[in-house]
């Protein structure tokens, strides 16, 4: 579902009304219309909550992803064996404080050998597992914070990570594979994972490498994120359980609803599963005499199983401007301010310029890149007919890939925005098959190494690629988000500055930049 946006303009108009009716009345009018704002701000307040929410685990897959698949190339590369300890520890230890959330990374053969590497304790616990044929060898060591061994125990197993619920899977695509929650076998947490497979050239076998998340922490990130001191943040699934992190006396588990300790959960849940279609939207109940809006969104929208729930009660939203006074004229004075503080609270929490990044539906792609085109070029839609090829020369160039990347580097530093791959400036769809890429992986390895080479892997979690087949050509999307920190384009020795300026990007020299970073929100 895309985000309900809000201009200037419309504010500015509701504004108006709101004053007009505020002074050709005062009892019935003025409590109809609270009414009306108190459930308009309400939904507003929800679906912005739950969407925060769900950007957190976003936030997170979209990191975990690129570090998954930078991992790959290495074993690609042949850079990875488990039959090298040390030499593997060295590797991964540092995406460990790359990626906070990151509780453990396995590698996994089709044979059954195995190495994996986790949190225990106070450091690290590494299990390199080798099939002997006649038995399976478990050879378990013990790192300190130094990333130094401390203990070391060979053991027979049993365990086998074919028959985790991540390999298989991983085996049968080409993308990378996320799991639904399910208790970790090592530790018995409940978390999610990560995995894709690579083939490995000295045997031609294949291998599978897995990122472990605890849902724990996950949940710990999206509490953070409550919008008031009485919300409440829960993580539900399709086959009506709840998920309840650790404690001293409990371990993380999904429990039936019906086994929930909270009577508002029930409720809720109640009200929100009842309907034969299970979908994201804004629900309110009244519970213990208090008003509580809720908001559901689903972690993974294509299979919708596991679902963030946000409950908010109404009185930390909308304050006391649902309360009436007993006599007419402080209701009258009480409603004019409340709407006032209202206005000028929607002005700044909304007031910033509508942007495209709604625009794509994911579920709709093709009628959403034909709205984008009909809609033209603007300051967040962008479009360049190719993405390495120059048309007039008829051979690859490097200035035709730089100059799709200074706009993808001014949305980044601006409020974001679409740029659209194989269509041309006057809305002609023109297909990347006039890149002559040999596939389609191809094409998104290559756009992915450009990332990485002139604006940074590390900023590739607020930049999407994907590609839309239509009408028998293809076209490239590249959905940008707002970035937190200032992004620059590297071109050999020289970074570059940009910005949006009305349907263009245009570079700012050094002193207009750093003053730009400097009051940049």
């Amino acid at each position: 579902m895309p985000k309900k946006k809000w201009t200037s303009r419309r504010i500015a108009r509701d504004i108006v009304i709101l004053l007009v009716v505020l002074s050709t009345a005062v009892i019935a009018p003025v409590a109809y219309l609270a009414s009306q704002v108190r459930q308009d701000i309400s939904e507003e307040f929800i679906q912005n909550a739950t969407s925060q929410a769900v950007s957190q685990f976003l936030t997170m897959s979209g990191s975990m992803e690129a570090t998954l698949g930078l991992v790959r190339d290495w074993g690609s590369s042949e850079a990875l064996s488990t039959a090298k300890t040390d030499a593997l520890t060295r590797l991964l230890f540092p995406i460990f404080g790359r990626e906070k959330l990151l509780d453990g990374i396995s590698i996994a053969d089709i044979d059954g050998n195995s190495f994996r590497i986790y949190h225990a304790d106070e450091g690290y616990r590494s299990n390199r597992i080798s099939d002997s044929g006649t038995r399976r060898i478990s050879e378990i060591t013990d790192w300190n914070e130094e990333f130094q061994p401390s203990a070391q125990i060979s053991t027979n197993t049993l365990y086998d990570p074919r028959n985790r619920p991540w390999f298989a899977p991983a085996l049968a695509t080409d993308e990378i594979f996320w799991t639904e929650p399910y208790t970790f076998l090592t530790t018995g947490d409940v978390g999610i994972t990560a995995s894709m497979s690579y083939l490995r050239k000295k045997d031609n076998k294949q291998v599978v490498i897995a990122f472990d998340v605890l849902v724990d922490d996950l949940f710990e990130q999206m509490q953070r994120l409550a919008p008031s001191d009485n919300s409440l943040i829960y993580i539900f699934r399709r086959d009506a359980s709840l998920y309840v992190p650790k404690s001293e006396s409990l371990q993380a588990a999904f429990v039936p609803i019906g086994d929930a300790g909270s009577d508002l959960v029930r409720k809720v849940h109640s009200s929100w599963f009842g309907d034969q279609e299970i979908i994201d939207r804004v629900i309110s109940v009244v519970h213990e005499g208090q008003l509580w809006w809720c908001g559901f969104r689903p972690l993974d929208p294509d299979r919708k199983t596991t679902w963030i729930a946000v409950m908010v009660p109404e009185r930390d939203i909308l304050g006391h401007a649902g309360q009436r006074s007993k006599r007419l004229w402080f209701i009258g004075l009480a409603s004019v301010l409340v709407a006032t503080g209202l206005a000028v609270w929607m002005v700044r929490r909304y007031g910033r310029p509508n942007d495209a990044s709604g625009a794509f539906d994911r579920e709709h792609p093709e009628e959403s890149i034909r709205a984008i085109i009909a809609s033209g070029e603007s300051r967040y839609v962008e479009f360049k007919s190719t993405m390495r090829m120059n048309l007039h020369t008829e051979k690859p160039g490097k200035e035709i890939e730089m100059a799709w990347m200074k706009g993808v580097a001014a949305f980044l530093n601006t409020d974001g925005g679409i740029l659209l791959l194989g269509v041309t400036d006057d809305g002609e769809i023109t297909g990347l098959e006039r890149d002559v890429f040999e596939n389609d992986d191809k094409c998104r390895l290559h756009f992915k190494n450009l990332i990485a080479k002139h604006i940074g892997a590390d900023l590739s979690k607020y930049i999407r690629f994907i590609m839309v087949p239509m009408a028998g050509k293809t076209v490239g999307v590249v959905r940008c988000d707002r970035a937190s920190e200032p992004v620059f384009v590297k071109d050999g020795n020289k970074e570059h500055f940009y910005i949006r300026n009305g349907p263009s990007s245009d570079e700012l020299p050094v002193s207009q930049a750093l003053n730009y970073i400097k009051h940049r929100e």
